[in-house]
């Protein structure tokens, strides 16, 4: 499309009339989009438009659809010091009386305030950072009953293990049942 000839192909090659270099770029990419639709594939110009000026700046991976390999972070768009904060506040509220979630964020911006590197951070909207908090809550009672987020916070870990072999007494069997002699 670029040079109005497919690749591979020969000097003396001529090109389709549409496609051809007295024809603008623009007519051209409409000339595509519209072959593209017939055989199946329906694209607007714009699409082959955006395409071209990929293949232009980045070679044959240009175009591609690079959103599989796209890094995508769990906490979204939000700067890694703000979720840092968010968890240290969340760490501190474990032990304290149940708190809400505007105490969280509030005591989240402190944190941020008393480091140079923290005032430089821009903080998101009030909803982005309700979301982000709930993230980070789940499963946590960090609003709920203080004795189950304390429990929970300082209690034992699993998975528990279990007995790797027999103890040279044996194993007790728990069945109560009747027993046959």
């Amino acid at each position: 499309m670029l040079h109005g000839l497919p690749p591979g192909t020969g000097l003396g090659a001529e090109p389709r009339p549409e496609y051809g270099p007295g024809r603008s770029l623009t007519v051209r990419e409409r000339a595509k989009a519209a072959e593209l639709t017939a055989t199946g594939h329906p694209a607007a110009a714009s699409t082959v438009a955006l395409k071209r000026r990929r293949y232009q700046a980045q070679g044959v991976m240009g175009p591609a659809d690079h959103r599989p390999v796209r890094k995508k972070s769990a906490f979204g768009a939000v700067d890694d010091r703000i979720v840092v904060a968010m968890r240290q506040t969340i760490a501190e509220a474990v032990d304290a009386s149940t708190r809400r979630g505007t105490c969280i964020l509030w005591r989240t911006g402190e944190l941020l305030r008393q480091t140079p590197e923290g005032r430089a951070v821009k903080l998101p909207s009030e909803r982005t950072l309700y979301r982000l908090l709930a993230k980070l809550t789940d499963d946590t009672h960090t609003f709920g009953s203080a004795v189950t987020r304390r429990s929970r916070a300082h209690g034992a870990v699993g998975p528990f293990k279990v007995p790797s072999c027999a103890a040279a007494f044996g194993l007790v069997d728990g069945y109560r049942g009747a027993v046959d002699r």
